[in-house]
Formats: structure tokens, C-alpha cells, sequence
């Protein structure tokens, strides 16, 4: 009993979700300076059912709105990608993180500093619809360089 009382308390320290289907854990979006007009968001999700799963869209009042990418490297320079789906496979994880997969959330409605809480609204391919809340958190580093520096990874 005591190990299911650790482990409930190390998923709720980290920041978790679950729906019927995907677990979210260690959700955050980097503080950016006043007047950042794009923000990023990162997370990792598993999948805990038998059937591949797509983020077909993300939403939130707090920003104009939320796109979906993967950073790369094409011939020598950072590109953005962006993606018209995330998918977790059956029993999988997907980790949207600095230099991969992650979330753009543009035109933010007001400056975020840390202690905020940001909704995101995601629409599921199995027709669920989730409201995650997810941090502001403040980091020391920025997450890669971009070419023209318009990656807005931080």
C-alpha cells in the first residue's frame, strides 16, 4: 500500500492528467520575456489504451492560437514543422520536448509569468476532448538556435 501511495505522489508532483485514454505528465510552458509573441508547451503523454490515438487539435483562451510541430534539422538549420496531428500509439508514449515534438502557442492574450496556470483544450481522433491546465515555469536555458532566431524554442 505504501508503494501506491509513492507512486500516486510522484505522478501528482509531476504535473499529471488522465483521461479515459492518455495520461499527461510533466506538462509546462517556459516563461518568455513581456511581449514574446509565441510561447512553447511540453509534455509527455502515454497512451494506456489498445488503439493508436491523434491530438487533431489544440486550443486555448489564452492565446490566439496553438499549433502543433516538430523541430528538425534540414540541410544545417532548425526548421519548425508543423504538424496536422500528434499520434500515441497503442500503449505508447509521445514526449513533446525542446528539439522535437512540441507545442506553439501563439499571440498570447497577456504576459504569463511562472505560478500561472495556461488552459489547453485538446481534441482527440476518438472524439474525446480533454482541458488540461498546465504551468508557467521559469528556465535558465534557451532550448536550441534557430536559423533568423524565429524558433521561439525556450
Amino acid at each position: 500500500m505504501k508503494q501506491l501511495y509513492l507512486i500516486l505522489g510522484l505522478l501528482l508532483s509531476f504535473n499529471t492528467y488522465a483521461s479515459n485514454s492518455l495520461v499527461f505528465t510533466n506538462s509546462r510552458i517556459p516563461e518568455a520575456p513581456p511581449g514574446a509573441s509565441v510561447m512553447a508547451g511540453y509534455m509527455e503523454i502515454n497512451n494506456t489504451s489498445n488503439e493508436q490515438i491523434d491530438i487533431v487539435g489544440i486550443n486555448s483562451p489564452s492565446f490566439k492560437s496553438v499549433e502543433m510541430h516538430l523541430s528538425k534539422e534540414v540541410d544545417g538549420f532548425a526548421k519548425m514543422l508543423p504538424q496536422k496531428q500528434l499520434s500515441i500509439p497503442a500503449h505508447g508514449k509521445l514526449i513533446l520536448k525542446p528539439g522535437s515534438y512540441h507545442l506553439m502557442l501563439i499571440k498570447p492574450a497577456q504576459w504569463f509569468k511562472q505560478g500561472k496556470k495556461i488552459k489547453l483544450n485538446f481534441t482527440l481522433s476518438n472524439k474525446e476532448n480533454i482541458q488540461l491546465e498546465v504551468d508557467i515555469k521559469k528556465t535558465r536555458t534557451r532550448a536550441m538556435k534557430c536559423a533568423a532566431g524565429k524558433c521561439g524554442g525556450m
